[in-house]
């Protein structure tokens, strides 16, 4: 069974060249807009808490955010294949830095919230542009390999952006904090601007208004069912360490960050070169590692298994996203990216929202030690699908003319 296979027309498949000057700006915007991403998701909770604002007003402040990214993602991607790409990517980077120059002046909560709200549009909007913008210019034989590259920015942004945030709020005003944010904002449009889009045909548009690629939904589903475990270590895994007295949390997502910035590029050479047993190797591992880091979490008794646990899951986040991705993306022609990407993103922000709420049910009923353990449950399930689809060849690549 092969994986992925479909001659695509597309101008970037006509060598085999990754590093060029379009993948380069796109690498570089990615991580420009991940960094004020990753700051923001890091102080803004702080920074509502010292305007007055409740824990309630805290949690809507990233629940807004998720929503707004959810019910635009589907609109983008059907946008992005019947219009190109250049202009959705500009216009979702200009609706996303408003609210970040917005910031600059002392605004009221319930207009902070608004203008959180209008982020998320933009980031629904930007991300999924870059995505699709990412796997036009990279090479169908490297796709796998250069989605993994692409990827590392954000962990380079996830492990960085966090920590430097919150000390810089520490010894200067929030003021400087959504300056700099506006800046690097402003550093992606210009690297939007600089990229040369390689022109994609539509020969036969298709006759209905397609918002979620089917093609797309089994490795889709797969990856929600991972992120509901990611959720869970976003949003508890912090309290949960306060209860048991272990402080400096943040090791474990720069454990996470560091072994997802290196894993990725390996996941992706493995997909690109190996075929079937490179994604059976990689995404049953990288299931695996995670099952780990839930059990090394539920047992945390150090800051040394903290970091353990850290660096399994990164490991198998770092396996198992861009492996999904490339099967997304290997499924549809180049005219359906928008939608396929669209549908990925879509599946992953779902998971990161139903996942922090069903836990945080789970967490108050019944403590969060039990709900670490239960994290293993949609990894079951994550597992069972993709072996179940690679057997019965649900996984392999339709018709792209379909």
């Amino acid at each position: 069974m092969e994986l992925g296979k479909y001659n695509q027309s597309a101008s970037c498949d006509s060598n085999s060249t990754l590093w060029t000057n379009n993948f380069i700006l796109i690498c570089l915007l990615n991580l420009a807009v991940s960094i004020p991403f990753h700051s923001l998701l890091a102080t803004l909770p702080i920074y509502i808490s010292a305007l007055g604002g409740s824990k309630e007003t805290v949690g809507l402040a990233l629940a807004y955010l998720t929503i707004a990214a959810v019910i635009i993602r589907p609109l983008t991607g059907l946008s992005i294949d019947r219009l190109g790409r250049k202009g959705i990517l500009i216009i979702g980077l200009i609706i996303f830095v408003i609210p970040m120059a917005s910031f600059i002046t002392i605004v009221p909560i319930t207009t902070l919230l608004f203008l959180r709200l209008v982020q998320g549009f933009g980031w629904g909007i930007c991300s999924t542009s870059i995505g699709t913008v990412a796997s036009d210019v990279i090479p169908k034989s490297r796709l796998g390999e250069g989605l993994g590259f692409f990827g590392s920015t954000a962990s380079i942004s996830l492990a960085l952006s966090p920590a430097i945030s919150l000390w810089l709020i520490e010894i200067l005003p929030f003021k400087t904090l959504f300056i700099l944010c506006t800046i690097f904002t402003l550093a992606a449009l210009m690297f939007s601007l600089a990229i040369k889009y390689p022109k994609v045909e539509v020969k036969n548009p298709p006759s209905k208004i397609v918002l979620i690629e089917r093609a797309a939904l089994k490795p889709s589903l797969i990856m929600l069912l991972v992120t509901l475990t990611y959720s869970s270590l976003l949003s508890f895994l912090a309290l949960y360490m306060k209860q048991k007295g272990i402080p400096s949390t943040g090791l474990f997502f720069t454990a996470m960050a560091l072994t997802t910035l290196a894993s990725r590029p390996l996941a992706g050479r493995l997909i690109d070169t190996k075929g079937q047993y490179g994604y059976n190797l990689i995404v049953l591992s990288g299931i695996a590692a995670i099952a780990a880091a839930m059990i090394a979490a539920v047992n945390i008794s150090s800051a040394t298994i903290l970091i353990l646990s850290g660096l399994l899951y990164g490991v198998g986040f770092g396996f198992i996203q861009p492996s999904m991705l490339a099967l997304c993306l290997n499924r549809v022609p180049s005219t359906r990216r928008g939608a396929a990407n669209a549908t990925y993103w879509t599946a992953f922000d779902i998971g990161v929202a139903v996942g922090s709420i069903v836990w945080g049910i789970i967490a108050e009923t019944w403590g969060y030690q039990l709900m670490f353990q239960l994290n293993l449950i949609p990894l079951a399930l994550a597992a069972f699908l993709y072996v179940y689809n690679s057997r019965q060849s649900l996984l392999v690549s339709p018709d792209p003319n379909s």
